[in-house]
């Protein structure tokens, strides 16, 4: 029989359900709107699918529920909490507690979705001995979480609102976990994708916001925030959308408040850029490797974080770059021809020449072979480049991750750790659809993450002695493979399943501007 468990505390009256050796808290409030722009205010007491899309780059499904879209009530967490003596843990047991923040583009994401859900990974927790509390947040996304202009902040409407509301959330965490067994003062941010952006972006709060922070495949120096001309774009793209052009600035902003959510949402063309902006506030500029491989800490580019912090993990899929592939797809006809020309135009003809040549592309590579020395280039520059920068650049302790577990599962990705496998694999919520081998390495994931968590050393340091824990390829018969590998020379080695490719190239072009290269192409030019 479920077994019904009430919080009862400041926030009021709140229901959680056991499932399974765990209490899940759904739906919780943190924080309150006055209208879709609005700046999230802290709560101090309770009150359409895209999910399908994910599943494909998985390979793989989940049942779901049916979701429903709410304009202002979004803005919610989902806590899941170990028993503890078969019940609900007290104030002062004070359990390390995580937060996902999930990934999606800042365009889509829940913490409902299935594939999210904490309540194994929990359940694991406790069974390892090492009890932690999980909590999923949802925050504003696409235009309700991103659109920004002078003229809304002339009326008083902040940008970057889905980095607010993250900001809000944890506020909420530090506040009240407490009264669910968990300690506000011990927090892990657990950011896949754009949740590992956004945790990097949250590292600029003077504020300190958590006590660790691990980035799952994403950085901004992979997707960087946008600038002001480009957010005035994308206003003016909306405006146009919307029909609203013949208005006044304040009529303007004033219809963007009334317009139907679902007109809003359904008349904005997929291609308006809609993701975190340099506000010289809360993201004071544009990343640099230089600037995130270097322990300083600059007045130029703050990143007080570096102090507050105490310890990152940072890690890479060894095919990252396979979510980028539906943005290809118009130019997948002699895409080696396309990206030959890019490079040529961006770059010196030099510069272009080495890395068409140190990845073994050409205008008349066959398509299929052209994408995949593409997306391995694309990999290494947007991926691996940004993890092993971040680690460098970390005063305190820093842990590396290569996650090289083959997806199992059909589709055009199978055999390749490609981007978000290594969710499915953290949250243990697939492990009946894998063999023994790759079962293990899932849990053994997990199992170091939830060591971080509860603030203990997973694997080796990054420093000062360089190296990864590198999890697969576990294939049938031959058991787990998971183990730390020390780099050579400060580069990876085959054994660790990544090419020191990009690093040698470093050497004589640097990152930013091959970073800034493969913006370009990303963008048709």
């Amino acid at each position: 029989m479920t077994k019904i468990f009430k919080y009862v505390g400041s926030l009021g009256e709140i229901h959680g359900v056991q499932g399974d050796d765990v209490i899940q808290f759904s739906g919780v409030k943190y924080a309150s709107l006055a209208n879709r722009f609005a700046k999230s205010e802290l709560l101090g007491h309770n009150v359409g699918n895209s999910c399908d899309m994910e599943f494909s780059i998985i390979q793989h499904s989940l049942p779901k529920p049916e979701f429903s879209i709410s304009e202002l009530g979004g803005l919610h967490l989902n806590i899941t909490v170990p028993l503890v003596d078969n019940e609900m843990p007290r104030p002062e047991t004070k359990l390390p507690v995580f937060v996902f923040i999930h990934g999606g583009a800042f365009a889509m994401g829940s913490n409902a979705w299935p594939q999210y859900s904490q309540a194994r990974l929990v359940k694991l927790s406790a069974e390892l001995g090492k009890p932690v509390i999980g909590v999923g947040i949802n925050y504003r996304l696409g235009v309700l979480g991103f659109l920004t202009s002078a003229e809304l902040r002339a009326e008083g409407y902040e940008s970057n609102n889905g980095l607010r509301d993250q900001m809000t959330a944890l506020r909420w965490i530090k506040k009240n976990i407490g009264g669910f067994g968990g300690d506000g003062e011990n927090v892990t941010v657990i950011g896949e994708s754009a949740g590992s952006v956004s945790g990097m972006h949250l590292l600029h709060s003077p504020e300190p916001l958590f006590k660790r922070l691990v980035g799952m495949s994403g950085s901004p120096l992979m997707l960087p925030p946008l600038s002001p001309p480009v957010t005035e774009f994308a206003y003016a793209a909306v405006i146009q959308a919307l029909e609203l052009s013949h208005l006044s600035s304040a009529g303007r902003v004033e219809a963007l408040l009334k317009v139907p959510i679902k007109t809003l949402l359904e008349k904005i063309p997929p291609m308006v850029p809609l993701m975190p902006v340099i506000d010289g506030t809360l993201i004071p500029g544009l990343s640099t490797f230089a600037q995130i491989s270097s322990e300083a800490i600059e007045s130029a580019f703050p990143l007080p974080g570096k102090l507050w912090c105490e310890a990152l993990m940072v890690g890479d899929c060894q095919l990252d770059a396979t979510i980028i592939t539906p943005m290809l797809e118009p130019r997948l006809t002699n895409i080696g021809g396309f990206f030959t020309s890019s490079l040529t135009s961006y770059l010196t003809s030099s510069q272009a020449a080495k890395i068409l040549s140190a990845y073994s592309i050409t205008p008349s590579t066959p398509d299929a072979p052209a994408l995949r020395a593409i997306l391995r280039f694309a990999t290494d520059i947007g991926f691996l480049a940004p993890t092993i920068s971040l680690a460098n650049g970390w005063p305190g302790a820093a842990y590396v991750y290569h996650f090289n577990e083959p997806n199992p599962w059909d589709g055009p990705w199978k055999g390749e750790a490609g981007h978000i496998l290594d969710v499915a694999f953290l949250f243990q919520n697939f492990s009946e659809f894998l063999e023994e081998g790759q079962k293990e390495s899932a849990r053994t994931f997990a199992a170091d993450f939830i060591h971080f968590v509860n603030g203990k050393a997973p694997w080796q340091e990054w420093a000062p002695g360089k190296g990864a824990k590198v999890y697969g390829p576990s294939v049938a018969d031959e058991g787990v493979k998971c183990h730390w590998i020390a780099y050579a020379d400060d580069r990876p080695t085959v054994e660790s399943g990544r090419e020191s490719t990009i690093l040698q190239l470093a050497e004589e072009i640097p990152l930013d501007e091959m970073a800034a290269a493969w913006g370009a192409f990303l963008q048709g030019r």
